[in-house]
Formats: C-alpha cells, sequence, structure tokens
C-alpha cells in the first residue's frame, strides 16, 4: 500500500509538470463547485435535491471501490491527476466533499443562504490558492498566506453584491459577516475538509443572523 501511494504521488506531481499547471484544479473547483447554488436559483428544489443525492451517492461509491481496488484507485489519480491534490489518492475526494456539503447546505438552509455560501466556497477558495501562491512563503498565518485570505473574502463580498444586484438576496450585514467568517474557517488549519467546513459555517452563521 505505501508503494502504491508513492506511485500515484509521483505520477501527479510529474503530471502538474509542464503542460498540467494548478491553475486547471483551481478553474475546475469555480466552475464544478458553482454548477449546484446556479443550480439552485432556478430548478425546484424537491428534484434538485433528488439530482444532488444521487451524485452524492455516486461520487461516494466511486471513493469506497477505489479504495477497496488499488488498481483502481491508481487509473483514478493518473486520469485526473490535473484535477486531484496528492493526497487525495487516501481520502475522499474534494468534488465529493463539496457535492455533500451542497447536499446539507440546500436541507438545512433557506435557499438564497445556501446559494450565497457555496458560491462563497466555489469561487473564493480557487482565488485564495491563487493568490496565496503568487504571495510566495514569505509571510504565512497557520501555514497559509494572509493575501489569500484577503482575496477569498474579497471575492465572496463580491459574490454578496452580485446575489443582492440580481435579486437573489437581501441586502444584509449578514452576508459580509458569513464572507469574512468563510475567509478565516478556510485560513485555520481544521480536522475537517474546507469544502465541508467553510459553506457549513458560514450558512450556518448567516442563516442565524437572518439572510434572506
Amino acid at each position: 500500500m505505501a508503494r502504491q501511494r508513492f506511485s500515484n504521488h509521483r505520477v501527479l506531481r510529474d503530471s502538474r509538470r509542464g503542460i498540467h499547471p494548478p491553475i486547471w484544479r483551481r478553474l475546475f473547483h469555480a466552475t464544478a463547485g458553482s454548477v449546484i447554488p446556479v443550480a439552485a436559483i432556478f430548478a425546484p428544489k424537491v428534484p434538485l435535491l433528488a439530482a444532488v443525492g444521487a451524485l452524492c451517492a455516486v461520487l461516494l461509491l466511486v471513493d469506497v471501490v477505489r479504495f477497496r481496488w488499488p488498481v483502481v484507485n491508481q487509473a483514478f489519480m493518473r486520469w485526473l491527476a490535473p484535477l486531484l491534490k496528492a493526497e487525495e489518492d487516501s481520502r475522499i475526494t474534494g468534488a465529493t466533499y463539496m457535492t455533500i456539503a451542497s447536499l446539507l447546505a440546500l436541507l438545512l438552509f433557506h435557499k438564497p443562504v445556501a446559494v450565497a455560501a457555496l458560491l462563497f466556497l466555489s469561487l473564493g477558495d480557487p482565488a485564495a490558492a491563487l493568490i496565496g501562491r503568487r504571495a510566495g512563503p514569505r509571510f504565512r498565518l497557520l501555514g497559509k498566506s494572509p493575501a489569500g485570505t484577503l482575496a477569498f473574502v474579497v471575492v465572496a463580498l463580491g459574490v454578496a453584491v452580485a446575489l443582492i444586484q440580481l435579486g437573489e438576496v437581501q441586502p444584509h450585514w449578514g452576508l459580509a459577516v458569513g464572507a469574512a467568517v468563510a475567509g478565516l474557517v478556510e485560513l485555520m488549519p481544521l480536522p475537517v475538509d474546507d469544502n465541508l467546513s467553510v459553506p457549513l459555517s458560514a450558512g450556518a452563521l448567516m442563516q442565524l443572523l437572518g439572510v434572506a
């Protein structure tokens, strides 16, 4: 198993040199992660929940299968190398966590809160990663770049403004608090995956503050 994981890490490392820059993972995160919250704006709630629930089941099944059969896991990691982190060879993927977070957000929060919280994650997290990477290792806080956290919050605030302008959420100071909390949770080294902790933390707080 150790040899298998080393091989997977090498495949990912080699694939990210040259033709597979990390930008592809950021773009995938932003586009794929935004599909469900954007769909929530237009689609009826019950069919959407059914679709997202089915997607959760499929992604979890894929993870179970690849953990059970190393050869499947190796092929999975090789084929999707530009979109995956090396450590995802031995844990649930970020896409699975994001889909679970989407299902929980749609179940637990009002639609405007769920849409805002999920878009904070899908657009803010790639911005934090890209800006943090450009900032370099000169100054780090909790292992991450404060510049990346600031970029996350700015993008999340932009999402809030856009949703207000589109009439999808009412103006409320809780949106700014939710954006700030989302950025702080992304910064903190929590044991829970960011794709799960960020939207649920921000969404719970915005719901509590009365965002609608």
